[in-house]
């Protein structure tokens, strides 16, 4: 089974990927043909990993602007993005989650607020990820509109697919929470119990393919840290890992054509 990603407006460019053959990717991949079905493609998220750190620093300063003229002074804003201090993220993030609530119980503000007021709460989490990290890592998101889509939560016998070491171009689960996952914990230096912290434990329709690898392995720092708060960096329960679910057939071109054509067109699920 593969899936082919049509790229542009009027479909100049295609690759395929080769997806695993599983019973959790058979169970995504059902998902997934949902989510095509039923929820519109965020375009702009797809690709945010191929737009400048400058695209990414006006996207948190517009939606904090259009926050604050609705709750008025409710965000600090500091034009100076890129010298600021991690405190000033972990900052935004908490405002992000006092707007936001979590994925079952949002805030009484987001369940009333209208669509513009949502993207930019959503705009100023999504874009903050990017910019506190200083790196974008070369990965083409299939993301659905966040108003439409759904998310499952992981079987008991699901975590047994997740891996800690994944190679370039391979296509894996996307991250379906509202929240901190062990490597943010570690990385924006907050404390193990933190309130938000949301491991992998949904799945939806969503992924990921990736052009840059993922180890855990080589990050030492990490692995010392979960050993210090008696966490077994291994332990595929834990839910810190991915869970891949394909891999791109023809690496260089595919991604060529991601820089080229900014645009999913469709994905077209093939037996």
């Amino acid at each position: 089974m593969k899936l082919t990603v049509v790229l542009g407006a009027s479909g100049e460019a295609s690759f395929d990927i080769l997806l695993n053959d599983n019973n959790f990717v058979r169970k995504w991949i059902k998902e997934l043909r949902w989510c095509l079905d039923n929820c519109n493609i965020n375009q702009n998220e797809a690709f945010a990993n191929f737009q400048s750190i400058d695209d990414a620093i006006k996207e948190v300063i517009q939606s904090s602007i259009i926050i604050n003229k609705y709750l008025k002074n409710f965000i600090e804003i500091r034009l100076n993005l890129l010298d600021q201090p991690q405190s000033y993220f972990n900052y935004l993030h908490l405002k992000f989650e006092q707007l936001s609530g979590e994925f079952e119980k949002p805030s009484r503000l987001f369940s009333i607020a209208n669509q513009e007021l949502k993207n930019a709460i959503r705009n100023v989490n999504f874009y903050i990820h990017k910019i506190e990290k200083k790196i974008f890592w070369k990965t083409l998101y299939f993301s659905f509109n966040k108003d439409q889509y759904r998310r499952i939560p992981l079987d008991k016998t699901d975590y047994d697919n997740f891996e800690f070491e994944v190679e370039p171009g391979s296509l894996y689960l996307h991250y379906a929470e509202l929240g901190k996952t062990y490597v943010d914990l570690y990385t924006d230096e907050l404390p193990i119990d933190y309130d938000m912290t949301k491991n992998l434990h949904f799945y939806s329709g969503e992924a990921s393919l990736a052009f840059d690898e993922f180890s855990v392995s080589k990050h030492k720092g990490f692995i010392d840290w979960m050993t210090k708060h008696n966490l077994d960096p291994y332990d595929k329960n834990l839910g810190h890992g991915k869970i891949v679910l394909g891999k791109v057939l023809n690496l260089e071109d595919s991604l060529s054509k991601i820089r080229k054509y900014n645009f999913i067109k469709e994905i077209q699920i093939k037996e």
